[in-house]
């Protein structure tokens, strides 16, 4: 069995992934933006977490896909909690196995060693802007708790997740598509950029991906049993279907097809390629969004996924929360084609997709 339960997480994604007998595993990935975790994530996330015997609730993993507030937040709430339970001695209010997240500076170094320390006071003074700020701190907070509560190093990857890494969680095989070393290298040239022009605006852009939009996000594919969805972060259309073929999912030119696919930023068409849902296919398409702040999924976005399945293919586009401009352009969509629409019911915590 492969579940997924999507959180409302307004405009960003927070996610439940459970498997094995009766869904006793389970990984967290994202923890939606500031507000949610205390206003209903918490509540929500707890009864569906495995425990064992009257131990506490547990996560196998919790991933972080990459550091931006509608992504990050929620999960510094949680180890933040956690770390708090700690020092007052008491039981961690969850138990957390692993922890999963690339660190923007581990990504750098990796390509250029010790490029981070370099320009750590352009960082420093790009604190001014509020997103760089909220982005920096948060990811600050993360590595810090990962350290104090032995959770350091991605175990068992034992180092940042690039694309081509793979391991087993506890029967969940999990391999990483991106970032590819384009990316980092990328990234590295942005903040080479920044130390060589001594301006703390580049290394603030490329820090919270504006000028390279959301190019460290790590994007998984996981399988069990047979069953398999690809999760994508705020990822970038290009790198997503660079990194399938370099991690040898699918063949040069090739494409894949999944039982759930993420898609990835809420649906912005600005991370979309044109023969992304072409390559990509899936019987269950999922869009985390609520298109209040940034008008996500973009009905561009929606009229490609349509447009490049077969009129009698059958297969269901999810939404976690209605969004009218959304709901009006399925329905037209739909005339003359076999696809279903399904949205979470205001009173669920979760729209759920359940693979048996």
């Amino acid at each position: 069995m492969l579940t997924l339960e999507f959180f409302d997480a307004k405009h960003g994604d927070a996610f439940l992934t459970r498997w094995g007998d009766g869904g006793d595993r389970a990984m967290l990935v994202d923890g939606g933006p500031t507000g949610l975790w205390e206003g209903s994530l918490r509540a929500a996330l707890l009864p569906r977490l495995p425990r064992s015997g009257v131990g506490a609730p547990t996560l196998d993993a919790v991933m972080l896909s990459h550091v931006d507030d509608d992504h990050a937040a929620g999960l510094v709430r949680l180890l933040a909690e956690i770390r708090r339970a700690r020092r007052d001695h008491k039981p961690d209010p969850i138990s957390v196995r692993r922890l999963w997240f690339n660190a923007v500076e581990e990504l750098v170094d990796r390509v250029d060693p010790d490029l981070s320390a370099s320009v750590q006071p352009l960082l420093d003074d790009a604190h001014h802007d509020e997103a760089v700020a909220a982005s920096y701190n948060q990811g600050r907070e993360i590595r810090d708790a990962a350290e104090v509560l032995g959770l350091q190093g991605n175990q068992p990857f034992e180092a940042p997740l690039v694309c081509g890494a793979v391991t087993d969680l506890a029967g969940l095989a999990v391999t990483v598509v991106a970032p590819d070393q384009a990316a980092l290298d990328a990234l590295a040239t942005k903040w080479r950029q920044a130390k060589k022009a001594k301006d703390p605006g580049v290394l603030a852009a490329s820090y919270t991906d504006r000028s390279i939009p959301n190019l460290s996000s790590i994007v998984v594919h996981v399988e069990h049993g047979g069953r398999t969805a690809l999760l994508t972060g705020d990822a970038r259309g290009d790198r997503l279907l660079t990194g399938l073929e370099q991690s040898g999912l699918v063949a040069k030119g090739g494409g894949l097809h999944v039982d759930v696919f993420k898609l990835p930023h809420h649906g912005s068409i600005n991370n979309m390629e044109p023969d992304l849902f072409e390559r990509v296919t899936a019987d269950h398409y999922v869009i985390s969004a609520d298109g209040v702040r940034h008008h996500h999924p973009n009905e561009e976005t929606l009229e490609a996924l349509v447009g490049a399945r077969g009129s009698a293919d059958k297969y269901t586009i999810h939404l976690t929360n209605e969004i009218p401009f959304a709901a009006t352009k399925l329905a037209d969509l739909q005339d003359g084609r076999a696809f279903a629409t399904r949205t979470r019911a205001a009173a669920e915590p979760v729209i759920r997709v359940e693979l048996s």
